[in-house]
């Protein structure tokens, strides 16, 4: 009788010692990148001071536009890391995506970061300004692409025109990424009123092509 009471024993004290194991296991296995504010849209004063904070179990890092700004990267002594990126006097140019993740010499993966979208709402800038190859819209097949005129205040109503009659389109607005949808061979501008003051977007060149792109002057063709 002796022999199976003493191997209850030691399942008994197994089962003890295996919560505490998953207690400690358990948040360390599913803890990882977090950003402070988490978004995952803000909207900023004008003139303003904000603060981002990142942080997870290996270093971490913020970027913007495929760059790193400076930031304040720390270790504590129980091994998080964090980064902070200070936004001092924001304007609308500093409306965008930031992302947050690991530290990489490659840059970031996709699957390990975590993206903010910052407003700041300025009268100022109407549009957000685009490289000058994104003004042109190369399409090899019939398929969706986006007009990238972006705002800095969410809140304004945008609308799309075809330029030579100037006759506003039905097509939804996401502030973030623009007009999306299939568009004809047309040039096309973005509109809006901040104010009593109407804005418009420089004009965007949709071109559908059979072959090589041709050649354009100051700008380089952008494929979709």
């Amino acid at each position: 009788m002796w022999l199976p009471s003493a191997m209850q024993a030691v399942v008994l004290k197994g089962r003890v010692l295996l919560l505490p194991l998953l207690f400690l296991l358990g948040p360390q296995a599913s803890w990882g990148l977090a950003i402070i504010p988490p978004g995952p849209e803000l909207v900023l004063n004008l003139s303003s001071t904000f603060v981002l904070t990142c942080s997870g179990p290996a270093p971490v890092v913020w970027e913007r536009m495929s760059q790193k700004p400076p930031q304040e990267m720390t270790e504590t002594q129980d091994g998080t890391f964090s980064s902070v990126l200070t936004l001092v006097n924001v304007t609308g140019l500093d409306t965008g995506e930031y992302f947050c993740g690991y530290k990489r010499s490659h840059g970031l993966e996709a699957s390990e970061r975590k993206r903010l979208y910052i407003f700041v709402p300025d009268p100022s800038v109407g549009f957000l300004p685009v490289d000058p190859e994104e003004l042109f819209i190369f399409l090899t097949e019939i398929t969706e692409t986006t007009i990238p005129c972006r705002v800095t205040d969410p809140r304004l109503v945008v609308m799309l025109h075809e330029k030579k009659v100037d006759v506003p389109l039905p097509i939804a607005y996401d502030p973030q990424r623009g007009f999306s949808g299939t568009f004809e061979d047309k040039t096309y501008i973005c509109k809006t009123t901040i104010g009593d003051r109407e804005v418009d977007s420089d004009a965007y060149h949709v071109y559908s092509l059979q072959g090589e792109p041709p050649f354009w002057p100051g700008a380089q063709p952008r494929q979709v």
